[in-house]
């Protein structure tokens, strides 16, 4: 009953965050274009998480969508790609994809888009009012990702060089809140590791829940102490996907889905939870996991940073990675949070 009653006040305070945005309530705060730290970045790109799109309220949640877009595409240094980790939608249903779709087409945010499958985007093909049951979960998400990006894949999982750097996007295959990697995907996943650890390069991969026991989880989920280990993460196959992981050095592993705001590791105040955390590998070095708060819904419960619309901008450079985070909707760097990750070899 807590749960539900939080989600509905939480819905409505982000409906008056959305309208009323920006409200200044911003830690670190710098106005300024998008633009890179420094002259020799190789790769920059966007990424944002949960916008949660609805068919109802479209003016509402298609506007606040669209303040982001509005920033990406006026960056005065233009992006190399811009990645939507999961929860596209609220439900799945067309209806819903279409405010995507239609947001999008109004602005060039930037060479490349990515696209991830998110839990509630698998949901409405499995539901008697969806438009076209026999479309289903997988030719809605092919659909959709080939009219926002112009990408031709043919799973819920796909991969793509940008600038020699390898995207290894994951995606869950059945419509559980946590995720389902299939056998066949998770032997596809070991071989893409093992080509994009050929480069030399980092590897940046993408899948909506993050790894069990990670970003204060199972407590931040839900806020329930007596949560199972797994919940509101990959799931029962988290630790195949960080045996995978662990293989290899400058791996840079991005989620969404728990909801909660920017928060560094030495602000932690009561729950114990950071946006960038690390994992060690099997070489001894770290594995940097990167939570994405909702850009849609502000949190409230589970602390952090209090705004909705935000997300991190990514550097690569020879030496280092710099994860930056800003507010897309207002325009403005959240220079508070940001964190340098220098990189082995």
């Amino acid at each position: 009953m807590l749960s539900i009653l939080v989600k509905i006040v939480s819905f409505f305070l982000s409906a008056v965050m959305i309208v009323t945005s920006p409200l200044g309530l911003i830690a670190g705060k710098k106005e300024s274009k998008i633009s890179r730290e420094k002259e020799d970045c190789r790769l920059s790109f966007a990424i944002l998480s949960d916008t949660h799109l609805r068919g109802n309220f479209k003016l509402i949640f298609q506007g606040m969508l669209e303040l982001g877009l509005n920033d990406l595409a006026n960056a005065d240094d233009r992006l190399d790609a811009v990645v939507f980790n999961g929860d596209i939608t609220n439900h799945g249903y067309f209806e819903e994809w279409d405010v995507f779709a239609d947001a999008l087409s109004k602005y060039d945010v930037a060479d490349n888009t990515f696209v991830v499958v998110g839990n509630h985007d698998t949901w409405g093909p499995n539901r008697d009012d969806f438009n076209n049951p026999e479309d289903g979960v997988k030719p809605t998400f092919i659909k959709y990702n080939k009219i926002v990006s112009d990408r031709d894949i043919t799973e819920m999982y796909y991969s793509d060089i940008i600038n020699g750097y390898y995207f290894i996007c994951l995606g869950s295959e059945e419509d559980h809140t946590c995720a389902y990697l299939s056998d066949a995907q998770l032997e596809w996943f070991a071989c893409e590791m093992e080509k994009a650890a050929a480069t030399g390069l980092p590897i940046f991969v993408f899948l909506h829940q993050s790894l069990n026991g990670t970003h204060g989880l199972p407590y931040n989920f839900e806020l329930n102490k007596d949560a199972d280990y797994d919940e509101g993460g990959v799931g029962e196959q988290s630790d195949e996907v960080l045996e995978i992981l662990k293989k290899y050095d400058n791996v840079f592993y991005i989620s969404g889905h728990i909801h909660s705001g920017f928060r560094r590791s030495d602000s932690i105040i009561g729950i114990d939870y950071s946006s960038v955390e690390y994992l060690e590998n099997n070489n001894g070095n770290n594995i940097t996991l990167i939570n994405l708060p909702s850009y849609m819904y502000f949190d409230f419960v589970h602390g952090g940073h209090l705004a909705n619309g935000c997300g991190w901008v990514i550097e690569a450079y020879d030496d280092q990675v710099l994860i930056r985070a800003r507010n897309y909707a207002t325009g403005t760097w959240l220079t508070a949070f940001d964190v340098a990750v220098d990189l082995v070899g």
